[in-house]
């Protein structure tokens, strides 16, 4: 993906994720006035003990502007081991619709690593609880979050938990209910 951001990390590009946790965890310099630095941000994933991955490894190499225009080759050869010697509880996806999204991808790499009897249903039946899917003979916990790109702002109305969220922040704009909706998901300090 062609790269312009300022922090060479995940979600570095445009750096709306750490916005939003900066949000979410006041006090923990996660977006610095839109200049995250690294070192905060490692310094809060290990305080959190959160992890973050992503589910592409290799791509066609040819350029590409947003997720749907990717098309990858090879998909996260290291998460099985990941996942199966670690404690996580709990798997957040930052995409869950569209052929490239983090859940879409999710699902395929539970195919091309033999996880045939796993079955997810369609996001809209659970994203508001959670939904529970066992790997490796334990129980994790699949969490979705909407996307921090701003460009997920144009859906932001025809969301219907945006417009629910709405009735009781009638001033509150797209992005504040995706704070309070990471809040309402993502671990708590």
């Amino acid at each position: 993906m062609p790269y312009c951001g300022k922090l060479d990390f995940f979600y570095g590009n445009m750096s709306e994720f750490w916005r939003f946790l900066d949000g979410v965890y006041p006090g923990q310099r996660l977006y610095n006035d839109g200049c995250p630095k690294l070192e905060d941000i490692i310094r809060f994933l290990a305080k959190l003990k959160m992890g973050i991955s992503d589910l592409v490894e290799e791509t066609d190499g040819k350029p590409f502007s947003t997720d749907n225009d990717m098309r990858w080759t090879k998909l996260n050869s290291c998460l099985s081991k990941e996942l199966e010697n670690s404690q996580i509880k709990t798997i957040y996806f930052t995409s869950f619709s569209g052929q490239n999204s983090a859940l879409s991808l999710f699902k395929k790499w539970l195919k091309e690593n033999g996880f045939n009897e796993v079955r997810i249903p369609d996001a809209s039946q659970w994203r508001k609880t959670g939904y529970e899917i066992s790997l490796f003979n334990r129980m994790f916990k699949l969490e979705l979050l909407f996307s921090p790109s701003p460009t997920a702002r144009r859906s932001g109305n025809r969301i219907k938990e945006f417009q629910n969220w709405r009735l009781t922040n009638p001033k509150g704009d797209f992005d504040a209910f995706r704070i309070a909706w990471y809040k309402s998901k993502l671990l708590k300090l």
